[in-house]
């Protein structure tokens, strides 16, 4: 017993090699940054999806433009976890106001939370680890200039399995702290489209496996097909194959289609509307560039082709009458 417990004291202390210190510097803003922020939080990270906040709690209903970025809703899959969404303005008690710019870059790329603890998963931080230097400081300097809203909802306790406590405490889903990471060139369409899907954090849902989002190694973007998003009240969602496959991914629709669905939120090829959580970013998404989609479609045109088919969606009453069967 007593060398399990020192294993366990050993491995923890391992997790500061997934912490860098930060500094109380701010970060130097132009109008340029601050523009490009606003459009990385509002359009391709779709940041609202979650934490603007809601009448009701739920993720699944529209979000509350006066409340925006405040946080205060709940992020559950149904069974796995139930986590409270922070308040991303500058209030002081309840947002981000006490927080360094640095602090809030080390949370949105490492996963860290301001106190140095690591944070749980469902902050698609394994995805924003990609984000550029500068692509990261213009978010900051973009939510330094959100309103502050006094978020009135007390967090509720976390519901997350032991095991998963264990492992996140570990560092088991973290990374070692983004740095100089660039951004990609401009004139490469396909690594500019791969920067976006990290940004849009698609691979969390679309690579989805049974051990978190896989990599390009993997039959990555074949759907959700080893694990359904499961939403109370909603039902069970398996995300689509997005690969070039001709019969169960993307391969027989057109670019011009493809972006359709993603401004439409309208499926394809039945179109019928997209259930949560597809509906909570589609709103977003729908603003991204002309060219930026263009260089996401351009990405999923890249990948391998998977021959698999995803289960069909098995919705609740309450979201066949929002969604349809």
């Amino acid at each position: 017993m007593r060398s399990t417990l020192v294993a366990l004291a050993m491995l923890l202390g391992c997790t500061g090699r997934f912490v860098r210190e930060t500094s109380k510097d701010p970060f130097p803003q132009t109008p340029e940054q601050v523009a490009r922020g606003k459009y990385l939080v509002d359009s391709v990270m779709a940041c609202g999806a979650c934490h603007t906040t809601r009448p009701s709690g739920s993720l699944a209903d529209p979000e509350d433009g006066k409340l925006y970025l405040a946080g205060g809703n709940a992020l559950e899959d149904e069974g796995n976890f139930k986590i409270y969404i922070p308040n991303l303005t500058g209030d002081a008690k309840t947002g981000l106001g006490n927080w360094s710019d640095d602090q809030i870059a080390r949370a949105i790329r490492d996963g860290v939370d301001d106190d140095g603890s690591l944070m749980f998963p469902a902050m698609p931080f394994p995805s924003y680890r990609h984000l550029s230097d500068a692509d990261v400081r213009a978010i900051v300097g973009y939510l330094r200039t959100v309103p502050k809203v006094k978020q009135e909802r007390p967090p509720f306790e976390r519901e997350i399995p032991f095991i998963a406590k264990v492992g996140i405490n570990l560092g088991f889903v973290h990374h070692a702290p983004a740095r100089d990471v660039p951004a990609p060139d401009p004139k490469d369409r396909v690594a500019t489209g791969k920067y976006l899907m990290y940004a849009a954090h698609c691979e969390e849902c679309h690579a989805l496996g049974g051990r978190g989002a896989k990599d390009e190694s993997d039959d990555a973007f074949m759907g959700g097909s080893d694990k359904p998003l499961s939403t109370p009240g909603i039902g069970k969602v398996w995300a689509s194959n997005l690969t070039p496959d001709p019969d169960f991914g993307i391969g027989k629709f057109s670019d011009a289609e493809v972006k359709d669905s993603l401004r439409s939120g309208l499926r394809m090829p039945d179109g019928k509307p997209m259930a949560y959580p597809m509906s909570a970013l589609i709103p977003h998404f729908a603003a991204m560039t002309e060219q930026d989609l263009d260089a996401l479609v351009a990405y999923l045109r890249s990948l391998r082709p998977v021959h698999k088919q995803v289960p069909a969606r098995q919705l609740t009453a309450e979201g066949q009458k929002r969604y349809g069967s």
